[in-house]
């Protein structure tokens, strides 16, 4: 199961997918994606991947991935935040990222809070914050 939701006065796409997921359901996933966000557009657009109970059925369904970091790229998206639980999985997002060049925008997290702080700030804020 997956939602996509958009918040146009944040320039902010988010989703989420969870359960086991076929392959059927990824691509159908990626298109719905692909259509939300040709209704946002901005220099400023972020997105924001709650992957936390994504359960890919098969290494296809992982694969797919690589379309939701292209689609990013031509979007000219400035930050996506993924939130996930497993270390398996961010090893294989990590290297799709690196493979189609999104990781210069991607950032990896376990917690949301945090995520959302830095997709809506930047590095900026989790430099400042390190700060005594």
């Amino acid at each position: 199961m997956f939602q996509i939701k958009l918040d146009k006065l944040s320039t902010l796409i988010e989703f989420s997918i969870e359960g086991l997921v076929q392959l059927d359901e990824m691509k159908q996933y990626v298109a719905e994606l692909r259509r939300a966000a040709v209704t946002l557009t901005g220099p400023d657009l972020k997105l924001f991947a709650d992957m936390r109970r994504f359960r890919p059925a098969s290494p296809l369904v992982v694969e797919e991935v690589r379309e939701v970091h292209e689609l990013a790229k031509t979007m000219g998206v400035r930050r996506l935040a993924t939130v996930l639980e497993s270390e398996v999985l961010a090893l294989h997002m990590s290297r799709l990222a690196r493979e189609t060049g999104a990781d210069k925008f991607i950032r990896r997290f376990t917690d949301e809070q945090e995520a959302r702080e830095w997709l809506m700030h930047g590095e900026s804020l989790r430099k400042s914050r390190r700060l005594p």
